[in-house]
């Protein structure tokens, strides 16, 4: 891949009296006198950061990337009035194993530019940045999730967010030191996020906190990554905490007392144990901001979903923390907004103990902003509003990598990614976020943590627990033929995709059995989220069949035919074993003999990976087909809706069944689209409801509208 050396004097540095702490917040400083108004601000940093100009927030990365790489963002800086910038860049090292970024040793790598020359840059010294430990953020606090780092919490004391403002210069700055760690420089390679602000609905909801309950907490969910720390994820044990707020806010219940109006400039007083919930009026993707002052000291809390359960916000719903706690000092007043990015409809405001005045409640997006294909003016206006949950899907999901949801996890992960890169095709015309995504997974020559030639299920990230998912890595294989075929890859991507492929197909190899299936595959084996995956031990047909679907793609991106002629004899072989009664059963297992013993257990996402990977045809397979086109499942165990009912969306739009695809379209999306103005992982609202492979529908429902035109 081509070479890139973006910075002319910058440097990776890090306060080395802080290298390798867990949950540590940085701020580097620079004041610059710019000869024009306008410069360009390089920055690369690990593992995540926010820029400041001026005071006003410019920029958020990184665009995340693999291991031993780091992305280069480029945000335009402009001096103020009188020619003087003030940057403010804070750094986040999290020190922890995650789903959503790799765990390498944090840094910061940033230079301003005026033209060709460089106006300020970081360095061990003299080049014009200084650090400073933001103590203010809570370091022992638990983690937010299984898949993500660690929850927020700050302590600000009577002068707030001093390092911010005008003038301000760290006093004692921490000695910087050169951070030794070889990183390959990438482009950032996708468009900047929309970091415009959204305010939420004038009418909100007011309420107190009903005392603590044991009872209560009694019932809530134990979830491992914050009660079993470190054995589950890395962290802080329990009594290492600074407050444990997991328990407490989950022994609480609420209840709503009345009605108030959120006005600009005019504050809500809220006294101890009171609190007001506002409404965005959809789900959204960002930064929980907040006014907030207290005279005598306060704790605050912001609780934040994407629905209301009962009436009321359940926190941990999702199986994550959705809170953020603050305390002020007495006197203190901070114009606060969130670090980390959540994802919430319903935004509330607790006063934990002491009276505090919020106002100003509001988010700042972090999404996509490119601009994006307009829906067809034939749609029905039910359509209509599903497509723009879709496309709201779409912009929260799809911003440096394909994610799975912006909020519980933030992980780029494989399958979900082909359906989602379908829509960005779609609906930008391009396929940049998908040509980043798969260059994280083809740059590493191996990845730690995983056997020799597998890949990580999802990426950037760390192998918790050394887990994969073999099926999701034959998805990396056919999304990277269907991304050549029919959108766009390099050509010099060549050698890095034979590497990867052969890789995986040596991989492969040792599973095959004395009739060319693969048997007893390792780690998560996994088909979708219902019965089918409990028929995976052993001998799958499902997973057989994407492996001859993996094949076949990997006959086009190598050019050897002999692939294709074993994908042939994979696809015999399980129709001779699994064709039975005009279904295809799920899986085989072996007898006391050692005898391969197809079971009678069939399932309905089985049928869909018969016919999506082209095992089956509609025209061969005649019968199955018209009884899965009328929902005529008998006893076949159900279907959900990742990926088996997408499976299926696609298959009845592709075969000429128009009618059986937007009636369930419509039937199975419109409520999700009513309630949260996105798309959901599952068709319950247990979970996330906000997933990037929804965006999908989109395509699908523009499908549907040109065949309706013809």
């Amino acid at each position: 891949m081509k070479s890139y050396r973006p910075f002319a004097r910058a440097l990776s540095v890090w306060p080395a009296q802080l290298a390798g702490r867990m949950n540590t917040w940085v701020s580097f400083h620079a004041r610059v006198e710019l000869s024009g108004s306008r410069a360009t601000l390089r920055v690369a940093a690990a593992q995540a950061y926010r820029v400041w100009a001026n005071g006003v927030v410019i920029g958020r990365g990184p665009a995340r990337t693999a291991h031993r790489h780091a992305r280069v963002d480029e945000w335009p800086v402009s001096a103020d009035a009188t020619g003087l910038l003030r940057l403010v860049l804070e750094v986040m090292e999290y020190g922890v194993p995650t789903f959503c970024s790799t765990n390498e040793p944090a840094f910061c790598c940033a230079e301003v530019v005026q033209g060709k020359k460089v106006v300020a840059w970081t360095a061990p010294r003299d080049g014009g940045f200084m650090a400073e430990h933001r103590k203010e953020r809570v370091q022992k606090v638990e983690r937010f999730s299984y898949q993500r780092a660690f929850a927020e919490a700050y302590r600000f004391g009577a002068a707030g967010l001093t390092w911010r403002e005008p003038g301000y210069a760290p006093k004692r700055p921490l000695p910087l030191a050169r951070v030794n760690f070889a990183r390959t420089w990438l482009a950032r390679g996708v468009a900047n996020p929309d970091l415009t602000v959204a305010r939420p609905r004038p009418a909100a909801v007011t309420g107190r906190a009903r005392p603590f309950s044991a009872a209560v907490f009694a019932k809530s969910d134990k979830w491992r990554h914050i009660f079993d720390v470190p054995k589950t994820s890395p962290g802080f044990t329990i009594p290492q905490l600074d407050w444990p707020v997991y328990t407490p806010l989950a022994g609480t219940t609420f209840q709503s007392t009345g009605t108030a109006r959120l006005k600009a400039g005019r504050p809500l007083t809220l006294r101890p144990h009171t609190w007001v919930r506002a409404d965005f009026g959809h789900d959204c993707t960002g930064f929980p901001a907040v006014r907030a002052s207290s005279r005598k000291g306060a704790r605050l809390l912001l609780v934040f979903d994407e629905i209301l359960v009962d009436g009321q916000i359940k926190f941990d719903r999702s199986s994550c923390e959705n809170v953020i706690w603050i305390d002020l000092a007495p006197g203190a007043t901070v114009d606060f907004e969130a670090f980390e990015p959540y994802t919430f409809q319903h935004l509330q405001v607790i006063a934990w103990s002491g009276t505090v005045e919020v106002s100003d409640l509001r988010l700042r997006h972090y999404q996509n902003g490119t601009e994006l294909r307009e829906g067809p003016r034939s749609l029905t206006p039910a359509a209509a509003r599903v497509r723009r949950a879709a496309l709201a899907s779409f912009r929260q999901n799809a911003l440096d990598v394909f994610m799975d949801c912006p909020g519980r996890e933030r992980a780029g992960w494989l399958c979900d990614s082909l359906f989602t890169a379908r829509a960005e095709w779609h609906l930008t015309g391009d396929n940049k976020i998908e040509r980043a995504f798969l260059e994280n997974y083809l740059v590493p020559a191996a990845f730690d943590d995983l056997p020799k030639g597998m890949v990580p299920m999802c990426y950037p990230a760390e192998a918790l627990q050394k887990q994969f998912i073999p099926n999701w890595a034959m998805f990396l294989v056919i999304q990277l033929d269907e991304a050549r075929r029919v959108r766009r890859l390099p050509a010099e991507w060549q050698p890095q995709i034979r590497r990867c492929v052969e890789g995986l197909l040596r991989y492969f190899r040792r599973f095959e059995n004395e009739r060319g299936l693969l048997e007893k595959l390792e780690s998560w084996i996994f088909v979708e989220w219902s019965k089918a995956n409990d028929f995976v031990k052993e001998v799958n047909f499902p997973t057989n069949m994407l492996y001859a679907m993996t094949l076949r793609s990997a006959a086009r991106l190598l050019r050897e035919p002999k692939l294709a002629a074993q994908a042939a004899r994979i696809d015999a072989t399980i129709r001779e074993l699994s064709w039975r009664d005009g279904v295809f059963l799920d899986h085989a297992v072996r007898d006391h003999q050692g005898q391969l013993v197809v079971r009678n257990d069939a399932t309905e996402v089985c049928q869909y990976y018969a016919f999506f990977t082209g095992l089956a045809s509609p025209l061969r397979e005649k019968a199955l087909w018209q009884r899965l086109v009328r929902a005529d499942y008998g006893t076949l165990h159900p279907a959900n809706v990742f990926v088996g009912k997408i499976m299926r969306f696609q298959l009845l739009i592709e075969n000429g069944e128009f009618a059986a695809a937007r009636r369930e379209l419509m039937k199975s999306y419109l409520p999700m689209a009513k309630t949260t103005g996105t798309l959901w992982e599952l068709f319950q609202k247990t979970v996330s409801c906000n997933h990037g492979f929804t965006s999908y529908v989109a395509v699908l429902i523009d499908q549907l509208a040109a065949k309706q035109r013809r």
